[in-house]
């Protein structure tokens, strides 16, 4: 009677969720699609991220790592899909950041290139990893603190796109400002706005090229026609 009910319970374990989601390791590949990403198990590691480790429900859910075509990587532990408690490495191995509790941590003067949006929180402004393209502010670039750093791409909700400096999360240094009418701003920031030397031209072809201050024309500055005159 013991060997039976033996028999049976290890025969429930077999058929059991815990047996089925075992932690087996598996390998999942990161797909971009329009409302996001996605996880699949095929794909091609010298194009797209790829993923080794426990999974739940066809996402990273347990330890594992996650290896960038060029040779980045990052390792810890995910939670539904996300990272939760992981370590980000360069492609030479050297530690440059890392997240806690699903927060992305960095240390001072350490950068990475990464993802950023712009939007309100709780009535607040504030850079923060997770958003929506086409309705948040987008920045693609360097990172250092927490914030736009470095030279990057800026994307707003209305499709203006800025490719330039940033510092501290603003505008900073040098850059171009295209404005979906098709005018464009190109020269010197400060702060977030057009400051020091630039060139605006409108979609006609008329051009100003002079010094700003606070996104304002001041100071010498030419102005010429399309028409040359």
């Amino acid at each position: 009677m013991r060997l039976i009910l033996k028999i049976f319970i290890f025969l429930l374990l077999l058929t059991s969720p815990l047996s089925v989601n075992s932690a087996e390791p598996e390998v999942l590949y990161l797909w971009q699609i329009s409302s996001g990403h996605e996880w699949e198990s095929y794909g091609d590691e010298n194009v797209q991220q790829k993923y080794e480790g426990i999974t739940s429900n066809g996402e990273p859910d347990g330890k594992g790592i996650l290896s960038f075509p060029d040779g980045k990587r990052v390792t810890g532990e995910w939670k539904n899909g996300n990272e939760w408690n992981t370590d980000h490495f360069n492609n030479e191995g050297k530690l440059i950041g890392r997240t806690a509790k699903g927060k992305y941590i960095i240390g001072a003067g350490e950068k990475i290139k990464m993802v950023l949006f712009l939007r309100k929180v709780s009535g607040r402004w504030g850079w923060h990893e997770e958003g929506v393209a086409g309705k948040d502010y987008k920045y693609e670039g360097t990172i250092e603190n927490g914030k736009p750093n470095g030279s990057g791409i800026y994307n707003t909700p209305s499709g203006n796109q800025y490719i330039g400096d940033f510092k501290d999360g603003k505008k900073h240094g040098r850059g171009i400002f295209t404005y979906t009418s098709g005018s464009t701003y190109q020269g010197e920031f400060k702060d977030g706005k057009k400051h020091g030397q630039g060139t605006f031209t409108s979609p006609n072809g008329n051009r100003y090229v002079g010094q700003w201050e606070k996104s304002k024309k001041n100071g010498q500055g030419t102005f010429t026609y399309a028409s040359g005159s």
